[in-house]
């Protein structure tokens, strides 16, 4: 017996037109399910869109909400600044012992990971990109 593979359907995301209609809909008739599937989008859809609507009408609905991490891979200074001052002190450190020493520092709180670390000392000039093996 062979076993059928499931195929997995992309959706792509609603636009305002769907999302005008789905509203419209709604408002006419009450009823969610059958104003889904007019506008050809999910309940989850409508549970997400909805509320925006009933806060800020037509706008509300216009645009998705960008969610971009506005400090994506930024290390805060004073943690890069400490790393540079350890490496420094004791050039024989790797990221990992510098980034384990600056959580011990901060209460064991992860305020900087090993790959933070080498970015920084990267950035000063003092880690080679192409650590070299010796076998």
């Amino acid at each position: 017996m062979k076993e059928e593979k499931k195929v997995i359907k992309y959706i792509k995301p609603t636009n305002f037109a769907q999302r005008k209609l789905m509203i419209e809909t709604y408002q006419k008739t009450h009823n969610i399910s059958f104003s889904c599937r007019k506008a050809r989008v999910s309940i989850n859809t409508f549970r997400k869109w909805y509320p925006r609507y009933l806060e800020q009408g037509m706008q509300g609905i216009r645009r998705p909400k960008k969610h971009i991490r506005k400090n994506l891979g930024r290390v805060p200074e004073k943690y890069a600044r400490r790393a540079i001052e350890l490496k420094k002190k004791n050039p024989n450190w790797g990221r990992r012992t510098i980034a384990s020493v600056i959580v011990k520092e901060n209460n064991n709180k992860k305020v900087i990971s090993p790959g933070g670390v080498q970015k920084v000392l990267e950035r000063a000039g003092l880690w080679d990109k192409k650590k070299e093996i010796d076998i």
